[in-house]
């Protein structure tokens, strides 16, 4: 096994600061070049040195300590910057128009940054993040390994008498209706997170690769993965990441003889030094992946170990569990930490407060006007100024509803309280960028400076996003500069505290202290054990937890198809809307329930009046009540193709043939990826009538399957449409888009799969503000009565295209 290596560059800090030094080499030409740029490697080598040794250079020089001068070469190389010349010439050549264009982003930047940053007399940036001492572990991260029993219990699929034998309070948790109580909780979430790490590791376990040849290229080696990944029910990017360590071990005559169960139980030991207990395997070496694209895998080894290119090799890749490892570890925190935390996953009605009528001068007068949303907001600050220890506020609030313009709202409220800390978490980076971001334009550009309001903390997988990032949300991040993590004693000196459920289980292995108000978004989107990342360190006994989503949407993502039927992706707030101090009481039009400690949002901001009443009829019993401007979402009225304008949904039959992806499993249907071009073509040419014009960034395109919407990206970038987003409806959560075209794909089966999942249609039809064009095949689809009740509708309206090709 090789001696542990020096950590190595991610590809975004390669590019920017290879972008910095040809910059500063730049400026030390005399005369600046204007084509391709041709200078001796000898000059580039000694101003590179110069470059590193410079001052303001320091977080460069630490991320590059032992990179030697000539290998520049390979970081120009890397980047793209470099022209490649012939073996033995003594000159790079630089590409000046990919140095141009970073220049100029470089510029802009700059100029942005003076606009928006804060200074105070000594030109001190006061809202930064300080980089003096950073994240230090005070308590390690177990491995959580699952156990031979479990793997014992898997052969028969986790059968329910042998998962009760083995563990009696996950009999209590099976037979009392899947429901966790105080007193079953750790042990039957333990089980369900064993069961999805067992499935995990088996899935690992089939894509083992075994007599691979490696293609050499620099200090990467490349291979294709062989077998069919669809019997891993995932694409392999699904499974594989940069972030993923890799054994390559030569294979031998030993190699061979190894049984498939070994691997596995290799897989379970969590070691990274391969030891059989049949045979002895003399070399291993270790290293990690670079990059995934398809079925080529690119990796990089350790210790700048060079690979014999013709030898083949036995590749094991080991599986990132850092994620499920928090989950297991928030337990023990919850474990140790009951008699605090019950209160939030166990509410009671007698934790429901009595509340004092306090009067707020608003931020967004929008909210002020909204009945639900102003009373919800003085209800969470009059509980925070009363010192209330109450249940759990939980915001439902349904697409378009406000749900984030309200929790901005209260946090912006809460900040008057001079001893409030605020933690502010959800699953995804988009959630969080979107609250800090609206934080960040409301306080940080006041006439006075502001120091230590917010920080936005990112984790280090987030550094390749860099580039792509809202400049203003960098400048409050821990990434201004390079990715770094914030010592905690400075990070909790600010007010607001923004991350990902993922990052506050990093932190809580630091001493991470208690804050008095913790917001909690998407708290649908993310399983119980997910939720509980982000909390149990957090919440002390004098914090107040605020819950905001929508359970009616899509829920977490789960792997393990045991573990989804048992109960494992079910989300906080679908258990905590179960309890009984929440319950609603129906009594005709109005919805009666305890408004200090709930709010159900049903004013819908961003959808035509009848694209609102399609989804809210179909789930969310005819209460949403459509309240955008029309001059935001009556765009197609006069659109050439819909015969009633008052109902902007169209739906175009097309009885095409769902083909399978050999390499994945998933589904596409060329005859539907052809219709959605020519809708897209049409929409951009001619617009919606009336001169009403469309941009491309105006149009999503949402498909089910990967397959299918990764084939339509691909037409789309042969026609230079790149602005175009597609994706699927768990990439859409969240966003929205003028125009959403669906394609479903299902055509001529028995089945429509887990098309059949209405949370997953609720996405897609709630995304659109002005126009929605669903395409599929109208008899496959009308199996399962939400998409019957749809293809009726436009059929009634007259906004129902039978399929053109039917009568050629």
């Amino acid at each position: 096994m090789t001696k542990k290596s020096r950590k190595t560059l991610s590809i975004a800090f390669e590019k920017e600061a290879i972008g910095q030094f040809l910059l500063h080499l730049y400026d030390l030409q005399t005369e600046k070049p204007e084509t391709d740029w041709s200078i001796s490697k000898q000059e580039v080598r000694t101003a590179f040195l110069e470059f590193l040794n410079l001052p303001e250079n320091v977080v460069i020089r630490k991320r590059m300590p032992k990179i030697p001068a000539k290998e520049i070469g390979v970081l120009l190389r890397r980047t793209a910057y470099l022209i490649d010349k012939p073996k033995g010439c003594e000159f790079f050549c630089i590409r000046i128009k990919k140095f141009l264009q970073f220049k100029e982003i470089n510029e802009l930047h700059q100029e942005f940054e003076k606009k928006l940053v804060m200074y105070n007399a000594e030109n001190q940036k006061l809202h930064r993040l300080s980089t003096k001492s950073n994240f230090h572990i005070t308590t390690g991260l177990p491995q959580f390994l699952p156990t031979p029993e479990i793997l014992s219990l898997k052969k028969g699929n986790y059968p329910d008498e042998a998962l009760c034998e083995f563990s009696p309070k996950f009999a209590d948790y099976l037979n009392g209706g899947r429901i966790f109580t105080p007193e079953n909780m750790f042990d039957a979430m333990k089980m369900l997170l064993r069961i999805e790490d067992m499935n995990i590791l088996h899935r690992y376990h089939l894509l083992i690769q075994r007599n691979v040849k490696l293609a050499q290229s620099s200090d990467r080696y490349i291979f294709t993965l062989s077998g069919k990944s669809r019997h891993l029910g995932c694409a392999n990017d699904d499974l594989l990441s940069r972030f993923n360590r890799v054994l390559v071990i030569p294979e031998c005559k030993e190699t061979n003889l190894l049984p498939k169960r070994e691997y596995l139980e290799f897989l379970m030991s969590g070691s990274l030094d391969f030891k059989s207990t049949s045979i002895a395997i003399e070399t291993t070496f270790l290293g990690r992946i670079e990059m995934v694209e398809g079925k080529q895998v690119t990796l990089v080894m350790d210790g700048n170990i060079k690979l014999e290119p013709k030898p083949r090799y036995l590749i094991i890749f080991y599986p990132a569990r850092v994620t499920l490892r928090y989950q297991y570890n928030a337990l023990e925190i919850y474990k140790k930490d009951q008699e605090v935390l019950n209160r939030f996953l166990f509410p009671e009605p007698s934790n429901a407060p009595t509340l004092s009528e306090i009067c707020l001068s608003f931020y967004n007068k929008n909210i002020a006007a909204n009945p639900e949303q102003k009373q919800a907001v003085k209800n969470i600050v009059s509980i925070s100024k009363n010192k209330h220890l109450s249940s759990p506020f939980v915001i439902f609030g349904p697409p378009g509803t406000g749900k984030t313009s309200m929790m901005v709202e209260t946090i912006l409220q809460l900040l008057h309280e001079p001893d409030a800390k605020i933690l502010v978490t959800a699953g995804p980076n988009c959630a969080c960028d979107e609250i800090a971001l609206r934080i960040c334009n409301a306080l940080a550009l006041g006439k006075e400076p502001r120091s230590q309001i917010l920080a936005r903390v990112y984790c280090f997988s987030q550094e390749q996003r860099r580039e792509n990032m809202n400049k203003l949300l960098l400048e409050y991040s821990n990434m201004y500069d390079w990715h770094f993590y914030p010592d905690l004693e400075v990070l909790q000196s600010y007010r607001v505290v923004v991350c990902t459920l993922s990052a506050v289980g990093k932190l809580a292995m630091g001493s991470l202290k208690h804050f008095t108000h913790v917001f909690h978004d998407e708290a649908g989107a993310c399983s119980l054990s997910e939720s509980l990342v982000g909390l149990v360190s957090a919440l002390g006994e004098k914090s107040q937890l605020i819950i905001a989503g929508d359970h009616k949407q899509l829920g977490a993502i789960v792997k393990s198809d045991r573990a989804e039927q048992l109960g494992l992706g079910v989300s906080l707030m679908e258990r905590l809307l179960d309890r009984k101090c929440y319950d609603v009481v129906v009594d005709g039009d109005n919805e009666q329930y305890e408004r200090s400690i709930q709010t159900r949002l049903c004013r819908n901001f961003r959808s035509h009046p009848a694209i609102v009443k399609l989804f809210s009829h179909l789930y969310y019993e005819d209460k949403l009540l459509a309240m955008a401007p029309k001059e935001q979402t009556n765009w197609a009225e006069n659109w050439k193709v819909l015969k009633d304008k008052d109902f902007p949904i169209l739906f175009q039959s097309v009885r095409g043939k769902e083909e399978v992806d050999e390499d994945t499993g998933s589904l596409a249907n060329w005859k539907e990826v052809l219709q959605v071009m020519r809708y897209v073509d049409d929409l951009l040419e001619n617009g919606l009538g009336d001169g009403r014009k469309l941009e491309e960034s105006d149009i999503g395109i949402i498909s089910p399957y990967r397959n299918q919407y990764m084939t339509i990206q691909e037409e789309l970038n042969v026609a230079r449409k790149f602005q175009i987003e597609t994706g699927s409806a768990e990439i859409y959560r969240g966003k929205e888009k003028a125009v959403i075209i669906a394609s479903f794909v299902r055509s001529r089966t028995k089945s429509i799969g887990f098309l059949k999942n209405p949370k997953r249609l609720n996405v897609i039809l709630s995304r659109a503000k002005s126009l929605l064009i669903l395409i599929g095949n109208d008899e496959t689809l009308s199996q399962q009565g939400d998409y019957e009740f749809i293809i009726k509708e436009c059929q009634r309206r007259g906004n129902f295209l039978p399929d053109p090709t039917a009568f050629l």
